[in-house]
């Protein structure tokens, strides 16, 4: 009889174990917010006849969003170029009303020009210079 007892309490006991787990609702780790270095820096740059105006002039070095509106009357462009680099970054023309995006990578503790590269816009000041930060 005793042995009966000792394997009744233990099948219910093992029976309460398996109502408690299938009873309590799931607890799962909170979802780990993105890496600092994998959130791009934005960058609205607005155009007009004739500058260009950065919605900053410093942002974080790594991955970058440049997004071109065009404010003005006629078509402009954006071209990105790292001081003392000869690459270049470009977004093609943009209508008047419209935006167009550039998505690129940004060197850390840098300058960066930035222009419309139409005819005779840039001299007539559609330039701008954009600075990053020393971290990343």
């Amino acid at each position: 009889m005793r042995t009966r007892v000792r394997t009744v309490l233990a099948r219910m006991a093992l029976l309460a174990a398996v109502v408690v787990a299938t009873a309590a609702p799931a607890v799962s780790a909170p979802a780990a917010e993105p890496a600092a270095a994998d959130v791009p820096s934005r960058l609205l740059v607005t155009a007009r006849e004739y500058s260009l105006a950065l919605s900053r002039p410093k942002v974080d070095a790594g991955p970058a969003i440049v997004e071109l509106y065009d404010y003005g009357e006629d078509p402009h462009d954006l071209v990105v170029q790292r001081l003392g680099s000869a690459r270049t970054y470009a977004l093609g023309e943009v209508a008047p009303g419209e935006t167009g995006r550039l998505d690129l990578r940004l060197r850390r503790a840098s300058r960066y020009r930035l222009w419309c590269s139409l005819q005779g816009h840039a001299e007539l000041g559609m330039t701008a210079t954009l600075r990053t930060s020393k971290r990343k």
